[in-house]
């Protein structure tokens, strides 16, 4: 069985570091655009900053994700298997009819006594 790990505070950082650096480079780039609407330029790409920031941002994210994430599960059968009983493995309570002919059937047993 596998063991619990605590959390991980330097990845969750991380990770909030990442999307306020993502939130940043975003709102640079409207401002950008919305400097280039004004004085009327012509729109030739993102400055290299803002394109830094939001690759930096990316990376981030995904080393801030690699450092929270679990431990892998098991994908073998066997060892989900081995966790259940029996029981639990033939239970369907999909199948479960209470409604059934049963109840007219047996009507004339139930009103005899």
């Amino acid at each position: 069985m596998a063991v619990q790990q605590a959390p991980n505070h330097l990845g969750r950082l991380v990770c909030l570091v990442a999307f306020f650096l993502f939130f940043h480079s975003g709102y640079s780039t409207f401002e950008h655009l919305s400097y280039l609407k004004a004085v009327d330029g012509h729109e030739s790409g993102l400055p290299l900053d803002i394109t830094i920031e939001l690759l930096a941002s990316v990376a981030l994210f995904g080393l801030g994700i690699v450092m929270v994430a679990d431990d892998f599960k098991e994908i073998l059968m066997e060892t989900e298997m081995a966790k259940q009983s029996i029981e639990s493995l033939d239970a369907r309570p999909s199948f479960y009819s209470f409604n059934h002919r049963g109840r007219a059937v047996f009507k004339n047993v139930m009103l005899k006594d």
